[in-house]
């Protein structure tokens, strides 16, 4: 059985994504490979964001989380999407890559997560979103947004208490609440539910069952 590729815009290992992905994936193999392998300290400073809006938040072999350039990430990222020679991959990361070919049978977590939700979000709802960074808060606000959709975003780290975070779209009177980051994990999916009463949608989750579909 040959390995899913999977493409974190951080470094490898990365156990915490394949854990979860394996929940879904079951026994098939997974291979891990970073945008930011065998880069030091020093060389991954030099890709601090430019503003904002080209932030992208992810987590080095070493536990530790950093902020990188948007554009620097899909530079690396697209090294390694040419190196995969024709392999099935999923790219671990929520963010949209603007300039990329368009590779075949390459999983954008961000498309698959905005379809499901289109799909399946009641009419004329309130949206709950999660994210990472409060410096994303804003311009995920305006990518979640619809005509028919209100959207509310709050942000809370991987790993830390999402309570506070989930308490805010719980007094949003949200319909729906999206995990807007693949370092989020299944205990911060329960918490969020357990907290604000409704639907629960994970990145990881729901691009792994693709996945699973797709490699049968």
């Amino acid at each position: 059985m040959e390995p899913l590729l999977v493409l974190t815009i951080g470094q490898a290992p990365r156990d915490d994504i394949k854990k979860e992905l394996l929940q879904v994936l079951g026994a098939r193999p997974i291979e891990v490979r970073g945008a930011l392998d065998g880069l030091s300290t020093d060389e991954i400073a030099h890709l601090a964001p430019k503003n904002a809006s080209d932030t992208f938040h992810t987590r080095l072999a070493n536990g530790a989380d950093v902020m990188i350039s948007k554009q620097a990430a899909t530079i690396r990222l697209e090294k390694l999407l040419i190196e995969r020679e024709g392999r099935p991959v999923l790219v671990a990361c929520t963010g949209k890559f603007t300039g990329l070919p368009d590779y075949p049978n390459v999983l954008f977590p961000s498309t698959i997560l905005e379809g499901i939700v289109d799909a399946v979000a009641p009419a004329e709802c309130t949206l709950g979103v999660l994210v990472p960074l409060t410096e994303q808060v804003e311009s995920l606000a305006q990518q979640w947004q619809r005509s028919n959709r209100a959207v509310v975003v709050a942000a809370v780290k991987p790993g830390e208490d999402p309570r506070a975070a989930a308490a805010i779209l719980a007094g949003a009177a949200v319909d729906l609440v999206v995990l807007d980051c693949f370092g989020y994990e299944t205990s911060l999916l329960n918490q969020v539910r357990e907290t604000t009463g409704v639907p629960v949608l994970s990145a990881v989750r729901c691009t792994a069952h693709i996945a699973s579909e797709l490699l049968g």
